[in-house]
């Protein structure tokens, strides 16, 4: 046989052992995520007495499970008051118009208060987040 072509030979040989290998190896598909996109909230930004600015910001709520997601899709209203009670807090106290919001601090607030509402949510995810005059 040719010298090339045994080097391609066993090029191809190796080459399926490895993807057979990993395909072996491979992780077991998870189950997807369990998401609930909230619409937007806009809540504003008061400082001195006066309206400084808006917040806005999009959250997606994540469940852990299949029966986890329904109930936090039927308690949605409830849940989407939460949220606003909480941001309009953050607002009143952390958020201006003329400074980056902290999304770390936000996050930790609006979890404190979504956990409280409804034990199914297992994590916050901010997608976006501004303070704008």
């Amino acid at each position: 046989m040719h010298p090339i072509l045994k080097r391609g030979a066993l090029l191809a040989i190796a080459a399926t052992a490895s993807s057979a290998n990993a395909a072996n190896n491979a992780p077991l598909p998870r189950e997807p995520p369990q998401l609930v996109v909230m619409e937007p909230i806009v809540v504003p930004i008061v400082g001195s007495d006066r309206l400084d600015g808006r917040l806005h910001l999009k959250l997606v709520l994540a469940a852990a499970d299949a029966s986890g997601l329904a109930r936090l899709t039927q308690r949605l209203p409830a849940l989407r008051a939460v949220s606003v009670a909480g941001a309009i807090e953050f607002s009143r106290l952390y958020a201006s118009p003329r400074m980056p919001v902290n999304a770390v601090a936000l996050r930790a607030a609006l979890t404190k208060v979504l956990r409280g509402e409804d034990s199914a949510v297992a994590d916050i995810l901010i997608v976006e987040v501004s303070a704008a005059d």
